[in-house]
């Protein structure tokens, strides 16, 4: 019996087709292929793929990112005119503050943004050039724009938290604009709450040293808040603070107006009176007036009151409370309508200083009065 010769391609011992060598040869690059894709994927790079998009700095982001901006320019300003030797105590002691205060601001802010954390970065601040010194003018002119920005931002921000402590950034800047003006013989400069028409008031201008024994003259250049345009998404309790602050405060007031004389007495019956009306205004607002829920009370607990130094320490402690309790509003109140509560804040802070309140860099946040240098 014959036997015919294998067929091409066959193994007889195992019964199976035998690729052909161009065909084994395909197979191996493509293993090979595949075994490079793995190793490169493995190594967490994708071939033709582009690289991922950096994610965009959101509404309050960019808050931040201008507040850090603009905190380190005035920062910068300051220090390097303190360098370049200030010759009045007042005016360096003015550039101190303004370096200090704007490093805490910039700190408080979150720094320089990442892409990849929720802190912003600022956006670059055209400067004087290295080889040209900067003025007192030029600060002056970067303070009035960094509180400009900062009241606007504090008003649109989205996050309460935020926005109360842009707001405090903006009343800080506000009050180191009339220190600067004050300290360097300048005229105060208007500032706007936020920009928008009808809004912005001028600050308070210069005080001239000397003006009556119990207090300097009274901060009527600083905006006054008026309850009629309060703020919206705001409860009725949550007003109940503030409404008792003001009523606190002009109680407080007319027992000083009681014990002072001359100009002194004038002045705090003014402010009693002031501080009365707005309490009613709140409490109208808040729809409490003449109910049960009314926080007002017929009268509050206050400090001996034997010596000038006690007496100018209540007046600042009742308009400190009433920044506080507004302050707190700030963080409450819906983006866009912060205005009235950005006007009470930079007002109550100027008014204490003209009781001698120490400067601070956040007016209305006590948690954030440590010593900056501890």
């Amino acid at each position: 019996m014959s036997t015919s010769p294998p067929a091409p391609g066959r193994d007889r011992s195992a019964g199976r087709t035998r690729p052909e060598p161009a065909a084994r040869a395909r197979r191996a690059v493509a293993l090979l292929l595949a075994a490079v894709v793995a190793l490169v994927a493995g190594c967490g790079v994708r071939l033709e793929t582009p690289p991922p998009a950096l994610p965009s700095p959101g509404l309050d982001e960019q808050v931040r990112a201008r507040g850090v901006a603009d905190a380190q320019r005035l920062q910068d300003l300051a220090s390097r005119l303190l360098a370049a030797g200030a010759q009045d105590d007042g005016l360096a002691a003015t550039l101190e503050d303004v370096a200090v205060f704007s490093a805490r601001h910039a700190e408080e802010l979150g720094g320089v943004w990442d892409p990849g954390v929720a802190t912003p970065t600022p956006t670059p601040t055209a400067g004087p050039g290295p080889t040209t010194p900067p003025g007192v003018v030029d600060l002056l002119e970067a303070l009035v724009a960094g509180t400009e920005h900062a009241l606007a931002d504090a008003d649109a921000a989205g996050d309460g938290r935020l926005a109360r402590l842009v707001a405090a950034v903006g009343a800080s800047r506000a009050d180191l604009c009339r220190r600067l003006a004050a300290a360097a013989s300048l005229p105060v400069p208007d500032v706007a709450a936020v920009p928008e028409p009808g809004v912005g008031t001028d600050l308070a201008p210069a005080r001239e040293p000397g003006d009556g024994d119990e207090g300097d003259d009274d901060a009527s250049g600083t905006p006054e808040p008026s309850p009629s345009a309060t703020a919206a998404g705001l409860l009725e309790g949550e007003l109940d603070p503030l409404v008792l602050a003001h009523d606190q405060a002009g109680y407080g007031y007319e027992v000083l107006a009681a014990r002072w004389t001359g100009a002194a007495r004038q002045r705090a019956a003014a402010a009693a009176t002031r501080h009365r009306a707005l309490a009613q205004a709140w409490a109208q607002v808040a729809g409490v007036e003449g109910t049960p829920d009314d926080p007002r009370r017929v009268a509050y607990a206050l400090p001996v009151l034997d010596t000038t130094k006690q007496k100018r320490a209540l007046a600042r402690d009742l308009e400190s409370a009433v920044a506080d309790a507004t302050s707190v509003l700030v963080a409450e109140a819906s983006p866009g309508t912060r205005a009235v509560l950005l006007d009470g804040l930079r007002r109550a802070t100027a008014d204490a200083q003209t009781w001698g309140a120490a400067p601070v860099a956040f007016p209305g946040m006590p948690e954030l009065a440590q010593d900056p240098t501890g």
